[in-house]
């Protein structure tokens, strides 16, 4: 979220945290970040946690939303001068089981044409349970990242039966668009292996880039943790699409922010890293 009227930062997060030690700290990490807290606090009631087990390389995940989805309406309409004047609005959809309308206000917003709308597409459970309103979504979507496996699903759920990502891509791509001056982009991401990267001309129905590519190459031995890879490869991906650099040039920086947090415990990142200077 871009938030010009804070002069500590450019980016913003709008959630709901619960008054603990976890809201706090969640907090104080964004704003050593210079990322603008726009919380609504709830009393008496917990901040959404997630316990991560890791076993050799692989882990899971137990989580427990907390007050993570109990935004109010009444919050967000408190700050809705701070949300318009975002350029780019992302989010998780998981949301969409809570707060249904919240989600589609925002992609009503990002469907301006002077703003990017973008999200993760979400688990098997959301994509199955919620079709109707994802395809809807992906109509307000200029970029959308999904990783293999979920996009498989996705496509199959829409009558595409492929494993051919290369396909997949292309297919979500060309999705309708509610705002077809914009175009849409759409990255799958596949592990170890190459990712793909589709965007789509509504208005001269072409494929304006088509491309795969390598992730950087870590060491077997220097891969810690998996966790974050995904959210992180997006954040890389985004800090490069919003200043309009080519999307070749995007995917490596997704790349190279998901190499980073594979080496590390958790979602965190050496205190000097900035892409292109190391």
């Amino acid at each position: 979220m871009i938030n010009p009227s804070d002069k500590r930062g450019s980016v913003g997060v709008v959630g709901s945290v619960g008054d603990d030690c976890y809201g706090q700290t969640y907090f104080d990490l964004l704003d050593q970040e210079n990322i603008v807290p726009i919380f609504e606090k709830f009393q008496e009631k917990n901040t959404g946690i997630c316990g991560v087990f890791c076993h050799g390389k692989d882990r899971g995940h137990v989580t427990d939303l907390g007050v993570s989805t109990q935004i109010s309406d009444e919050f967000v309409e408190a700050n809705w001068d701070k949300i318009q004047g975002a350029q780019l609005i992302f989010t998780e959809l998981f949301i969409l089981k809570h707060k249904r309308d919240s989600v589609f206000k925002l992609a009503e917003l990002g469907s301006q044409d002077e703003k990017i709308f973008g999200f993760n597409l979400p688990s098997y459970y959301f994509i199955e349970n919620y079709l109707d309103d994802i395809k809807t979504l992906v109509e307000y979507g200029d970029i959308i990242f999904v990783n293999a496996e979920e996009s498989i699903f996705f496509a199959k759920m829409n009558g595409l039966e492929t494993n051919d990502f290369g396909l997949i891509s292309e297919f979500i791509a060309k999705f309708p668009k509610k705002n077809i001056l914009k175009r849409r982009t759409v990255v799958i991401t596949c592990g170890p292996n190459p990712a793909y990267c589709c965007e789509y001309d509504h208005i001269s129905n072409e494929i304006t880039f088509n491309g795969t590519f390598e992730p950087d190459f870590v060491e077997e031995e220097n891969i810690i943790d998996t966790n974050a890879a995904g959210d992180a490869f997006a954040g890389g991906f985004l800090s490069q699409y919003m200043p309009g650099k080519p999307l070749s040039e995007c995917m490596k920086a997704g790349h190279w922010a998901a190499a980073l947090v594979i080496q590390r415990r958790g979602c965190q990142y050496p205190v000097e890293c900035e892409f292109g200077k190391n």
